[in-house]
């Protein structure tokens, strides 16, 4: 059957539809209302629901001191136990709900090594703060949901994917504002005393994401004198005293979701700062399962189908149409049985389009409209993915 102009309209509008479609859901990310707006260490929901127990850092560092939750803000699955663990640092700290809620530690304490625990039933979302420190910004939050990746998928998803430093690499002459991706891999390594800031006092890469579990290494070049690799702040990293002999190493393993900000001591005025970013982002295709969908990146998704019902619509268009073209015409005789085929052929007009032919100016104004609308929705969908916070789920 032939296909004509209307018909190929009709059906690649159609199949444009179709492969845009999908359903546009909230990412996980809860709407707090503005109360994280003050809180200098807050980066995203760490998921962890299908965990059984979630511990919360108390006077980790963050807003000008130790004056922070680490991480400010959890998801958890309904019956799971948080444990509050202080470091004994910032002074006495408690943890209590904002407002009328079940949290309730008693007075600040500063003793390191204090734990204080709640089991999660209810589905919600739980504020709390540190009542002597509130108005510094040390608050929190604790979101109860069901389902999630947590402990049942294999790469629990962590800061969003373009993480806010909070100015940490300004300043830094490597850092390109992009965190290399090195998800998935056992074992990741970064150059200590790389070219960088005026000199070999550089981390490369600055910034890099890893799955939890992972074992990174940090190997010394042997330039720029002596380096070392020490967490900013309170944090696991502490390589020790600054050396200079190249091939030197020192690795850690990040068990837990998060963002780990480190210095080299004799050289961070220079920008000589990096940091590691421990889990996928939140509904990335490597952040585990669980849930009642699949989720995948859409705006790639997308953009991949719509190339090939691009490439592929108007030249399935233009075979049907030639092979159309092609075909021998019936047979028509007067009453003698002299054909008339000639007759007609002579007498239609030469330059004529039938309305079931193919044009092909036509053709490739369609399909230069189908590229715009393909360049739109890529855009649209970008800014959905990544500023909006939400994902297309297939």
């Amino acid at each position: 059957m032939a296909l004509n102009r209307r018909q190929f309209v009709q059906t690649a509008a159609a199949a444009g539809a179709l492969a845009g479609a999908g359903t546009a859901t909230a990412q996980e990310e809860p709407d707090y209302g503005g109360w994280f707006d003050d809180v200098s260490n807050f980066e995203g929901t760490v998921d962890r629901r299908g965990q059984d127990t979630v511990e919360i850092t108390v006077g980790a560092e963050g807003n000008n001191g130790a004056f922070a939750f680490d991480p400010p803000a959890v998801m958890v699955s309904p019956g799971t136990e948080v444990v509050w663990t202080w470091t004994g640092a910032g002074g006495g700290h408690n943890v209590v709900s904002d407002g009328d809620g079940p949290l309730n530690s008693g007075d600040p304490v500063s003793e390191s090594g204090t734990t204080y625990s709640h089991t999660f039933e209810s589905e919600g979302i739980f504020k709390y703060v540190c009542t002597p420190h509130e108005a510094l910004g040390m608050k929190g939050a604790v979101v109860v949901r069901p389902g999630g990746s947590g402990g049942g998928g294999d790469q629990p998803t962590g800061p969003p994917a373009n993480p806010d430093y909070g100015g940490f690499f300004d300043g830094v002459s490597n850092f390109d504002g992009e965190t290399v991706d090195r998800t998935g891999q056992d074992s990741v390594e970064i150059s200590v005393g790389a070219q960088g800031n005026n000199g070999a006092f550089a981390f490369d890469p600055p910034a890099v994401r890893v799955s939890p579990g992972t074992e990174v290494v940090w190997t010394w070049t042997g330039a720029g004198g002596g380096h070392n690799v020490v967490s900013a702040g309170d944090g696991p990293l502490n390589s020790g005293d600054p050396v200079s002999e190249s091939g030197t190493t020192y690795s850690h393993t990040f068990e837990d979701t998060g963002i780990y900000r480190y210095v080299c001591t004799p050289h961070e005025a220079l920008g000589m700062k990096g940091a590691v970013v421990v889990g996928a982002p939140p509904g990335s295709s490597g952040g585990g399962g669980g849930g009642p969908s699949v989720e995948v990146s859409g705006p790639r998704w997308l953009f991949t189908s719509s190339i090939m019902l691009a490439f592929f619509t108007p030249l399935l268009y233009a075979a049907a149409v030639r092979r159309r073209k092609g075909q021998a015409p019936p047979s028509v005789t007067d009453e003698d049985g002299q054909a008339l085929v000639e007759e007609a052929a002579e007498t239609a007009p030469a330059n004529e389009i039938g309305h079931d032919e193919y044009d092909p100016w036509g053709t490739a104004a369609l399909v230069a409209f189908y590229f715009v609308l393909i360049a739109l929705l890529w855009v649209f969908m970008y800014f959905v993915e990544f500023l909006g916070r939400v994902s297309v789920i297939g």
